[in-house]
């Protein structure tokens, strides 16, 4: 016993320390198998390893199995043997796997003969590398020994693997991952084209002509030239049902292409100094964004930096045509104007990146509108990119640069899988969102940029729960008025006449700003921002109440909701505010006018200590998820270093969803979620099983969770629920949600969160 105790000790050493010295990666996993079924005495030995964001795990290397299988064989955590071992990080010994019930048969890797199965999980510092295995013909259990052999092994050679891994997906194959500061849109796969041109607003130099009357012509017709692809491009965006889109693409250029004193300016530099229009176009711009810079005004900088940049390429015919691009490809530029944006031809360009962070947030919004999948503010050399494989993840603000194949193989089945899921939810689209066991949940849109294309987007939801006024207001160079807010509001609630339209006041400040009206804040997220401004400004919100009150005088279906109440002095004032607009729109009318429903924002924690008073001036709550837990836990999710503290399966910020359910349902006030994790799929379970009833989440997101909740049970989730309030770590409570997922059927969904 002690000799075959000592032949494995032998045996461990020499393993691991050949492994250690291989001189690749895929050297090092095949040396594993050949000498771990050597020393087993086994028939078949294999490692499977996990992809990067932790869904399925990938055959890597394999004595017994089909060769050709390698690189090809996946199965997701929890799908088969291999993934129980991941899902559960636990050894699973069986003397007959084929009856397990967790075997699946993959009939490309052929394993028909192999009957013992022994698995463990590959862990290196708490974080999952895959699954070891080792398989016999003969039906018989493995020993304790072997099975210490494995576990010992598989802890050894874990950091090696973790090590040997990253040097292959980013030193041997040149894979390398850049992320940006803003991304949109989902992923895009495709050649790069770097569009660099000879001539830029920082390249062009000062240079003279003779020919005044000629150059200023020039420019004319390159304004004029500008305005008619303006408007061609604004119609097709509107025709496209991107109204919203078109109005921010305007509304960056339009004021400058409607400004006469900056063709006047120009003009002077072009008759007066000689310039040519290029240089003059210049000379004129960099004045205006250096008076914009003294403002603080960057929004404004940027636009009429991008602006120069447009009429200086079409002066001299440097824009990217559609003639240039023969196949999809992603176009990466240094910097990436509006007007580029609106005009890519979406058959040929599927995404874009944008190295410079001197980006309008037009330009952000716009793509954002669009659905292009893009990525800005990413540290990228443009140098090294041009004809690359390339690989845009909006949803996560990535780029990556020559992907090795298993890479894009993981990204495709993302595509793939998001394709597969679509069709499922959209034939449930119109249906209700009622449980398995008749429970009605209302299912509303977070709206304020493009409220979608679908002209039937009514029957599609239970109403608006969220209208994000100041979206709008974002895309306005001054502070719209009341007319133009009424016409605003009306559409809206004209649209969803027989749904209910939340609409949130003016929230500004923190991460949200008018260049018209600048917040300078040491600590924006804590500052002067939501309510806070606009009982500073009563003007700002008084107008817009009067707006909206008027826009539903003949539709009813208004609601009014107030941002980042902190105090219940913030809502009396409102309320004397909103009591004071209907009483004069009253007198002007002659008539009475329906008041409309008036909530308020849950989002600082405060306010759960005083819903009581709240719900004596309110009709309803509604919870602001992302700044309630960023508040919850004082960490900015924006910020690395920290957000990994920003977490809402945390037990603390699950109790507290709990406590405000139970709170309102006491005081008798409807409540709602319209944060993020109301449209993420375990999120969704997790406030279905704590008694939550009315969720709101943007237009992508509706299908889907409309089809989760058509599939479960609410009495089941709720006893969930009751189990999650007493575990004691994140990871304990989302195994729990995800453990009734795959109960359901539902785990793929709950798997595929960042990419449908």
């Amino acid at each position: 016993m002690e000799d075959k105790q000592n032949t494995f000790l032998v045996s461990l050493r020499s393993i691991v320390q050949d492994v250690q010295s291989a001189s690749s990666f895929d050297k090092a996993i095949s040396i594993l198998v050949e000498r771990l079924r050597d020393a087993t005495k086994v028939d078949c030995c294999s490692i499977y390893l996990i992809n990067n964001r932790k869904t399925y795990l990938r055959l890597e290397a394999t004595v017994g199995l089909q060769r050709d299988s390698v690189g090809k064989a996946t199965l997701a955590v929890g799908e088969g043997l291999v993934g129980l071992v991941a899902q559960k990080q636990e050894i699973v010994n069986l003397a007959d796997a084929p009856s397990h019930p967790n075997f699946k048969y993959l009939p490309d890797v052929g394993e028909d003969e192999f009957l013992s199965f022994l698995g463990v999980p590959v862990i290196n510092q708490g974080e999952l590398l895959g699954v070891l295995v080792i398989q016999c013909k003969e039906k018989r259990l493995f020993g304790e020994r072997e099975e210490a052999f494995l576990i010992t092994l598989s802890a050894q050679i874990a950091s090696t693997i973790s090590l040997n891994r990253s040097t292959k997906e980013i030193d041997d194959f040149n894979c390398k991952r850049y992320k940006g500061k803003t991304g949109s849109g989902s992923i895009a796969i495709a050649q790069a084209v770097v569009w660099k041109p000879p001539v830029t607003f920082d390249t062009i130099h000062i240079m003279y002509s003779d020919d005044k009357e000629i150059q200023s012509e020039l420019f004319h017709q390159t304004i004029f030239q500008l305005q008619t692809e303006m408007d061609r491009a604004a119609l097709h965006l509107q025709e496209s049902s991107h109204e919203a889109a078109a109005s921010g693409y305007m509304s960056s250029y339009g004021s400058m292409l409607d400004d006469l004193s900056f063709e006047d300016d120009v003009d002077e530099e072009i008759f007066s100094n000689g310039y040519v229009a290029a240089s003059a176009i210049k000379v004129v711009a960099t004045r205006r964004i250096e008076e914009a810079d003294k403002r603080g005004d960057t929004d404004k900088s940027h636009d009429i930096r991008d602006f120069a940049s447009i009429l200086i390429s079409r002066l001299v015919h440097l824009s990217p045509t559609e003639s240039d691009i023969t196949s999809p490809i992603v176009l990466v530029v240094k910097s990436m104007p509006v007007a580029i944006v609106a005009e890519i031809p979406r058959d040929k360009v599927v995404g874009f990146v944008c190295v410079d962070n001197a980006t309008s947030s037009h330009t952000t919004i716009l793509a954002r509108d669009l659905g292009i999948p893009a990525v800005i503010d990413v540290n990228l050399d443009l140098n090294e990119v041009d004809g690359r494989t390339i690989i845009v993840d909006g949803q996560n603000a990535e780029v990556l640069v020559d992907p090795i194949s298993s890479v894009v193989d993981e990204y495709m089945q993302l595509i793939s899988q998001t394709r597969h899921q679509h069709e499922l939810f959209e034939a449930e689209k119109y249906e209700k969102g009622i449980t398995l066991d008749g429970e009605r949940i209302n299912i509303q849109l977070n709206a304020g940029l493009n409220n979608q294309d679908d002209d039937d987007l009514s029957e599609q939801t239970d109403g608006i729960g969220l209208y994000r006024t100041e979206i709008a207001f974002m895309l306005c160079q001054n502070l719209p008025s009341e007319e133009t807010q009424l016409g605003w509001y009306k559409t809206l609630l004209e649209r969803f006449k027989d749904k209910p339209v939340c609409m949130r006041t003016l929230d500004i400040g923190g991460d949200k700003g008018l260049t018209y009206l600048p917040i300078d804040d040491q600590n924006p997220a804590l500052g002067f921002r939501g309510i806070r401004v606009c009982i500073d400004q009563p003007n700002i919100i008084k107008t817009q109440l009067k707006a909206m009150l008027l826009a539903n005088k003949d539709l009813g279906n208004l609601e009014i909701m107030l941002p980042m109440v902190s105090r219940l002095e913030e809502v009396i004032i409102v309320k004397r505010i909103l009591n004071e607009s209907i009483h004069e729109i009253e007198v002007d009318l002659g008539c009475a006018i329906k008041k409309p429903r008036f909530g308020v924002m849950i989002e600082v924690p405060c306010i759960a200590f005083i819903m009581e008073e709240l719900a004596k001036l309110c009709d309803f709550f509604s919870i602001g998820s992302n700044d309630l837990i960023q508040y919850l836990f004082a960490a900015d999710r924006s910020n690395p270093k920290v957000s990994k503290i920003f977490d809402p399966f945390n037990p603390a910020a699950v109790r507290c969803f709990k406590y405000l359910a139970d709170k309102s349902a006491q005081v008798e006030r409807p409540l709602a979620v319209c944060g993020e994790i109301a449209g993420s799929p375990m999120g969704a379970l997790m406030l279905l099983s704590l008694g939550y009833k009315t969720l709101s989440m943007n237009y992508s997101q509706i299908a889907r969770v409309k089809y989760i909740v058509r599939h479960v049970n609410l009495e089941e989730l709720k006893e969930i629920g009751k189990i999650a309030l007493t575990l004691d770590s994140p990871d304990q409570i989302r195994a729990l949600y995800r453990e009734y997922a795959k109960k359901v059927d539902l785990e793929k969904i709950i798997d595929l969160k960042k990419f449908n």
